[in-house]
């Protein structure tokens, strides 16, 4: 992984350059498998753009890893790097390096989009208080599904936080966000879980702090 560079930003100025900015951490834990190697995922997000997020985990006593991802355009960037994580807590501006940067091609599964659809399921009760519950289904056979390990994604938002966008990580559910959002409630993610084919819970994660921030990535727009 090729690493970072941090900078407080305070007169220095930078020319030529693309900035994400991100306004909210999100730490959620695994309730079905802890061993797994993102078993406690943070997110940083922006509430008003979700076309890209920040991805960051444990590696060790002092390190963090650090995924980013863009889910626009004909040439998204993408960063994957070990970081220290005082560096990452103390300062506000994450420089990359045009080392640290791969780009990816425009989504080349765009057509496999038609293959899901969104579905509205009825509230879910979590101690008295009410949330939106939806998910994104497969419209092929099940023998299709099981064949395939097709999971249903299913979503668990927070009612009170209507400004706050949906963010997706995996880009087909976010490719069908984009065909479909008058369908999409908005609000803070509280749980996201797995089902299979059988109806099965698989996977589990639930939120466990969120916490206003001010931080920024920033790109060169001139790297290849």
């Amino acid at each position: 992984m090729k690493k970072l560079f941090f900078f407080l930003l305070l007169s220095q100025t930078l020319h030529a350059q693309h900035i994400y900015d991100f306004d909210y951490m999100l730490e959620y834990k695994n309730k079905i498998d802890s061993t797994k190697l993102i078993s406690n995922p943070t997110y940083l997000v922006n509430s008003n753009a979700n076309n890209y997020f920040v991805l960051i985990y444990k590696k060790d006593s002092l390190n963090i890893d650090l995924h980013f991802g863009e889910m626009n355009g004909k040439k998204q960037p993408r960063v994957f790097s070990t970081v220290n994580a005082m560096d990452f807590i103390v300062n506000k501006s994450i420089f990359v390096s045009c080392e640290a940067i791969m780009y990816a091609s425009e989504y080349p599964f765009k057509y496999k989009v038609k293959d899901y659809y969104f579905e509205n399921l009825k509230d879910t009760l979590i101690e008295n208080v009410s949330y939106y519950h939806y998910t994104i289904k497969s419209n092929r056979s099940l023998k299709y599904q099981k064949r395939n390990n097709i999971d249903q994604f299913h979503y668990i938002v927070d009612k009170n936080s209507n400004s706050f966008l949906p963010y997706f990580t995996h880009q087909t559910v976010y490719e069908k966000y984009i065909t479909d959002k008058k369908l999409i409630p908005n609000g803070i993610l509280k749980i996201k879980y797995y089902t299979n084919w059988e109806n099965k819970i698989t996977n589990k994660w639930v939120l466990e702090k969120i916490t206003p921030v001010k931080k920024e990535l920033i790109i060169p727009e001139d790297c290849d």
